[in-house]
């Protein structure tokens, strides 16, 4: 009896802990200069991982409603791991400042980490991302923008980011082949080392 009752205990506490550590927000490696050579190692904070899954605890019956958590989730994530990193930073700077102050592409990287974290936990699972778009357009200003692919009917998805404002969500929309006649865009397709970070 006395063996019993302390397996009993042994295995409520192993549930009890594999429950907390089941909520526990994953951890991001946060690109923050040119090279992200040196990413900030930031986790989602509880309450926030807690909130992105109950995004997804909804009834995803089409693409477009994915799509639409996808880009929920995301701006969530984004704002709580950004408030994180200004508690951490000893001149006391502002979440916003820091988000605005970082480049394009490491805004693309970043993105690239959020909807990884997304795949991991299985909480997406009608999409899947391809890689970064570098468009370079007639005056020869480069924009950035993500592939992403139905995995129900292979149709392909641009997601494009709002970079000056931190907790802005990003947009989905259709792709469209930029090499027609009326949109004289030119996509770098070279594969480039964020593509497989």
């Amino acid at each position: 009896m006395h063996l019993t009752l302390r397996t009993l205990f042994f295995i409520f506490f192993t549930l009890i802990n594999i429950n907390v550590n089941s909520y526990a927000g994953p951890m991001i490696k946060l690109c923050v200069n040119n090279s992200c050579k040196n990413p900030v190692n930031i986790n989602i904070t509880d309450a926030c991982w807690n909130e992105v899954k109950n995004i997804f605890n909804s009834t995803i019956s089409t693409d477009k409603d994915e799509q639409d958590n996808i880009v929920t989730a995301a701006a969530l994530i984004e704002s709580d791991i950004y408030h994180s990193m200004a508690k951490q930073t000893p001149e006391d700077d502002e979440a916003n400042d820091l988000y605005v102050s970082n480049s394009d592409i490491n805004h693309y990287r970043n993105m690239k980490k959020y909807l990884a974290v997304l795949l991991d936990n299985y909480l997406v699972y009608r999409h899947l991302m391809r890689k970064t778009l570098t468009q370079t357009n007639w005056l020869g200003f480069k924009s950035h923008s993500l592939l992403l692919q139905s995995l129900t009917d292979s149709k392909l998805y641009i997601l494009k980011i709002e970079t000056k404002k931190l907790g802005e969500t990003a947009v989905i929309t259709d792709y469209k082949n930029p090499q027609t006649p009326k949109n004289p865009l030119q996509i770098d397709n070279t594969p480039n080392d964020e593509d497989f970070e």
